[in-house]
């Protein structure tokens, strides 16, 4: 049986960038006179990080807020933020069989993400012309898991939900978008997630 998958889309952080070395974020932590999980839901799921990733907020805004709950001047922010992010790479291996799937898939990429993210990205890494569509929360003024968001991103590859497949590392994201009705495939690994959308796409 041939396969009905047109496209395959993937989350970036946690997916395609992830943290592979946390002592950096450790060490910050402990000098903050916090952990390092704490330290990691200020920043990714406090309020003002919410509001940047729907674009209601500044990047720079966000991180400001977060720096004076630790008790920080607004100075330290590009020390901090270069530090918090020393550990996180990205997957070329993953990014090549990404690759492997063009020119008989649309790929796309979905992610939550603050305000200036795409300029931030394209600075430090060159893989965003891999994709054939790439969506970031803050552009678009929506983020996963409303279903809103998963519904864009299939407009924008020309598929229908059943014809799409969804990589996410949040068991919640996975959730939304298999309501929305994609096939979805949880991050676990790469080797895993490889495998299980071979498995997938073979039909």
């Amino acid at each position: 049986m041939t396969s009905s998958i047109k496209a395959i889309i993937f989350d970036m952080g946690g997916v395609i960038l992830r943290t592979v070395d946390a002592s950096r974020r450790e060490t910050m932590a402990c000098r903050l006179g916090t952990t390092r999980e704490e330290l990691e839901q200020k920043l990714f799921l406090s309020e003002t990080s919410i509001q940047s990733e729907i674009g209601q907020l500044s990047e720079t805004a966000h991180w400001e807020a977060v720096l004076e709950h630790y008790g920080q001047p607004p100075e330290k922010m590009r020390e901090m933020y270069m530090e918090f992010f020393a550990g996180d790479e990205i997957d070329l291996q993953l990014l090549d069989f990404i690759a492997s799937l063009k020119p008989r898939y649309k790929v796309g990429l979905l992610s939550n993400a603050w305000m200036n993210a795409r300029q931030n990205i394209t600075q430090l890494h060159d893989f965003m012309d891999l994709f054939d569509v790439s969506i970031f929360s803050a552009e678009v003024g929506m983020r996963k898991p409303d279903a809103r968001v998963f519904n864009l991103v299939l407009e924008r590859l020309g598929v229908r939900a059943e014809e799409a497949v969804f990589v996410d590392d949040f068991p919640n994201n996975i959730a939304a978008a298999a309501a929305v009705g994609l096939r979805t495939v949880l991050f676990r690994g790469r080797q895993a997630v490889i495998d299980e959308l071979n498995q997938i796409l073979a039909g």
